[in-house]
């Protein structure tokens, strides 16, 4: 699936992403009318540094208890929001896969979880996790670049 295809669609989700598909991220969120959050993941190397960065990016609220069942509640939660759906990017969690494997596939499933709870109340969650190697997350699928440009979403 490309990235024009899965903004074009009605479904939402937890896929990977190459980082340098990056730049044709924006584009797409704004022309599917999602609102576009970016998490600066690219130094999460544990769980700790995770949640910390998606508790900044998302605004949490203060009471955030700082793990996994605190991380769905509060990525449910965003759903409350006004709008059509959110595409949320975690730029960079190789490192995090890497370090704590485990901990990773928690984080993941948790994502998948509340991207099911957002459909059931008929609002769209696309969660795209940036990895360097499709190997640290095999069960995920993955998405390529614009279908009108390269991978980096520029016309050919």
């Amino acid at each position: 699936m490309n990235l024009d295809q899965l903004v074009a669609g009605s479904a939402g989700g937890v896929l990977r992403f190459s980082p340098e598909l990056s730049a044709g991220i924006a584009g797409a969120a704004q022309a599917a009318g999602l609102e576009l959050i970016t998490v600066d993941t690219r130094k999460a190397r544990d769980k700790p540094a995770f949640l910390r960065a998606s508790a900044e990016a998302l605004q949490f609220p203060e009471h955030f208890g700082h793990n996994w069942d605190a991380f769905y509640d509060c990525v449910a939660e965003l759903a409350t929001q006004s709008g059509r759906g959110k595409l949320i990017v975690f730029e960079d969690l190789s490192g995090f896969a890497r370090t704590e494997p485990e901990e990773f596939g928690t984080a993941v499933d948790a994502l998948r979880d509340a991207a099911e709870f957002w459909a059931e109340q008929s609002k769209r969650l696309i969660v795209l996790i940036g990895l360097d190697q499709p190997l640290l997350a095999p069960e995920l699928s993955g998405i390529t670049g614009s279908s009108t440009g390269s991978a980096r979403g520029r016309p050919k």
